[in-house]
């Protein structure tokens, strides 16, 4: 029976390419963040000392420390990436070590509820029927005052969520469903978020409908999933993150080139096609600048010429321009200060759906027309400016007999 996790999810709402090689193909790469990496060894340093607590060992802040830098040592490999070249392993190992610092200092001595469990295990019905199912792993989940539920979720971001954000979290609302029912006289489940890079607690209370929107919203997803059959890649500010980079169609090939020593890397010839194409689309871009200059120029010489001699076609060797000079009714645009005004004054009339919602255009060329009575329209056109408009109509000329 399938069972999504949060991460699954966002994963496809993120990228579904990346969705379908990791858990469709399953395809397993070598790789790992290091933000991922030294995330998990503060959850191991913290999972630590709970469970010591619960044998009712309190490791001292330079023991849990000491725990920590050896999982870091045994965990390490060259796999292990660095995207932001600006920082190297040893700040990201300082920032963990500070996450843990806060947290013992802000919690000690960890006296606030009694653990009922550490890294639990959900699973349950979304929609048993349709077999929608969630899974995911609960960080720590405590007791508190005997009726109140904790749900303690630790997140090593750079990232400081709003309050709009977390309410709006599904993760830990998917813990809340996973957990209800499972112990009696509790009366109240806290969703709580520790961003340790912060030292913020953030809390969250979800309602009985909250939960259930949640639920259909979750399963739309699903059935979104699990109906696609493109799986297209889907770029964004992540993409630098993922470990599929060297797979993906959309990045591959950049991957491919920064791999190749310099001398070899300006020969390649998708880098080649590309360069070149570049350097063409400029060279078009300053030809056609020019010759809309020049273009210019000769189309205010012929306005001027058609003014001065009086004129309204000038021929050429085989063509003909046909000079126009009219005077058009321009009615405001959105973002001008007069628009709200003429709405207001349309939508007043009864005629609001005659303009597709105000199109100016076709507000000016209904006027034109005489559409309206002449009351009206004289109203209208007081919001209207007019302008001059010049055009140039070229005609090739018949051959003479």
């Amino acid at each position: 029976m399938p069972a999504y996790s949060h991460s699954q999810l966002s994963t496809y709402q993120t990228c579904p390419y990346q969705y379908r090689l990791h858990y469709i193909q399953k395809i397993k790469m070598d790789t790992e963040g290091i933000e991922a990496f030294m995330g998990s060894r503060v959850h191991d340093a913290l999972e630590k000392l709970y469970r010591d607590l619960k044998m009712t060992k309190l490791n001292t802040l330079e023991e849990l420390l000491a725990f920590y830098h050896q999982c870091w040592e045994k965990n390490w490999s060259e796999s292990v990436q660095i995207i932001r070249k600006e920082y190297h392993a040893e700040d990201y190992r300082r920032l963990g070590e500070k996450c843990i610092t806060d947290y013992y200092k802000r919690y000690y001595p960890f006296d606030q509820g009694r653990t009922l469990g550490l890294e639990e295990t959900i699973y349950f019905p979304l929609e048993e029927e349709k077999g929608y199912w969630i899974r995911g792993v609960i960080d720590r989940l405590a007791l508190s005052d005997h009726s109140i539920l904790e749900i303690h979720d630790y997140k090593t971001s750079s990232r400081l969520p709003t309050q709009g954000d977390v309410q709006s979290d599904r993760q830990l609302a998917f813990y809340q469903m996973g957990v209800e029912g499972k112990w009696k006289d509790i009366q109240e489940i806290k969703l709580i978020w520790h961003y340790l890079a912060f030292d913020v607690e953030v809390q969250s209370l979800r309602t009985p409908e909250e939960l259930q929107r949640l639920r259909q919203e979750t399963m739309e997803l699903i059935k979104k999933i699990e109906s696609d059959r493109d799986f297209s890649p889907q770029e964004s500010p992540l993409c630098s993150w993922c470990d599929y980079q060297s797979l993906c169609p959309k990045r591959r090939h950049r991957i491919v080139a920064e791999s190749l020593p310099p001398n070899e890397y300006l020969q390649e010839e998708g880098v080649n096609l590309v360069n070149r194409y570049v350097e063409l689309k400029e060279k078009k871009g300053i030809l056609i600048g020019e010759i809309d200059a020049e273009l210019a120029r000769v189309e205010e010489a012929l306005f001027a010429y058609a003014q001065r001699e009086e004129l309204e076609a000038i021929y050429g060797s085989d063509h003909v321009a046909k000079i126009k000079t009219e005077m058009k009714e321009k009615y405001p645009l959105k973002g001008d200060p007069n628009r709200k005004a003429l709405d207001e004054f349309i939508k007043n009339a009864g005629k609001w759906m005659e303009v597709s919602d105000l199109n100016p255009w076709m507000l000016a060329r209904i006027l034109e027309r005489g559409g309206w009575p002449p009351t009206l329209a004289k109203k209208v056109k007081e919001f209207s400016t007019v302008e001059k408009n010049r055009s140039i109509a070229l005609s090739k000329l018949k051959e003479r007999d």
